[in-house]
């Protein structure tokens, strides 16, 4: 379904636009909301829809999909089509708090790709941002349309490494192990991420990681405890060494102080699948400078460009 056109945030494209090297002015998307069992999303679609490939961005905890407008704009631009959704509770998606956790995000995406293929039937290649890699690899490991995964993190929240880069405190890593069943108690209990997570290591530019922490929509919104909680114990369906279903690309910002190359690299070496590793000068955590914006596409355009060969029909 299109969403119509008194769009009630038409410039929060521009808001992160203007942040990247140098400021990008991407096309206006497709806006539409998907309904599934759950609950619906809403997403911006760019590119042409008779592409042979689609590509769908995977936002972190700080973000939605409109934060990545010019990446979709330049990968549409190269001709692959491009579906950028909001995961419930984040953006301009509504989210049933009490029935939302990592689980209900990877069911969504799940959802969203099976009606996209049902509809017109081709590949798909996941990209991943923060901790959205790691999901996007949850998703990777059960659907079997993805063809390919791209991720600028790879780090799984259940390593204890893991943990003390993504938690503020000690304490509250502490407290971990008995967030679950005490989300089940007080489903109403919302906290700011920010109050939890390193958001203050967002991005090199200052300016940058303000506007993600107080954008209501994305690193300033409030979550509920339960959400947290399922990031540290969500298991994927195939632990990586016996991973094979796509390969996979890792371009991991080189300046990246919340979750830095090493944490990321634990899981990537694991990995059993193809797998190619390309680090991002002077980016940090949300790559918008250059030359890492260039390598990113460098890198990723040609990974596309294998994984679209693929074609539709074939199976892994």
């Amino acid at each position: 379904m299109t969403l119509p056109q008194t769009d009630p945030y038409p410039a929060l494209s521009a808001r992160y636009s203007e942040f990247f090297a140098p400021p990008a002015q991407p096309a206006a998307p497709r806006s539409e909301v998907f309904g599934w069992t759950d609950g619906r999303l809403r997403l911006d679609r760019h590119g042409p829809a008779a592409a042979g490939l689609t590509v769908l961005l995977v936002h972190g905890a700080g973000g939605y999909g409109r934060m990545f407008a010019p990446l979709a704009a330049e990968l549409a631009a190269a001709g692959y089509e491009v579906l950028a959704p909001d995961l419930p509770g984040y953006g301009l998606s509504p989210a049933p708090w009490q029935q939302v956790d990592y689980g209900a995000w990877k069911q969504a995406l799940l959802a969203l790709i099976d009606a996209e293929h049902q509809r017109r039937p081709r590949p798909f290649v996941l990209f991943g941002a923060s901790i959205g890699g790691y999901l996007a690899y949850l998703v990777a490991a059960e659907s079997p349309w993805v063809r390919g995964l791209a991720a600028t993190t790879l780090a799984d929240p259940r390593d204890p490494a893991v943990q003390v880069a993504l938690v503020r405190q000690r304490w509250m890593r502490a407290l971990l192990p008995g967030l679950r069943p005490l989300s089940r108690l007080t489903r109403g209990l919302r906290v700011p991420v920010r109050w939890f997570t390193h958001m203050q290591r967002m991005s090199r530019n200052p300016a940058l990681t303000a506007l993600v922490c107080a954008d209501p929509l994305g690193g300033g919104n409030q979550v509920p405890v339960g959400l947290l909680a399922s990031l540290f114990d969500t298991a994927p369906a195939v632990e990586p060494e016996q991973f094979q279903r796509c390969p996979v690309l890792m371009a991991h910002p080189a300046c990246d102080d919340w979750t830095p190359v090493a944490i990321s690299d634990r899981f990537y070496q694991r990995l059993a699948a193809p797998k190619q590793r390309v680090l991002l000068e002077e980016c940090g955590h949300f790559p918008v400078e250059q030359p890492g914006l260039d390598q990113l596409r460098d890198a990723l355009l040609p990974f596309l460009a294998r994984t679209d060969g693929i074609g539709p029909s074939a199976s892994r």
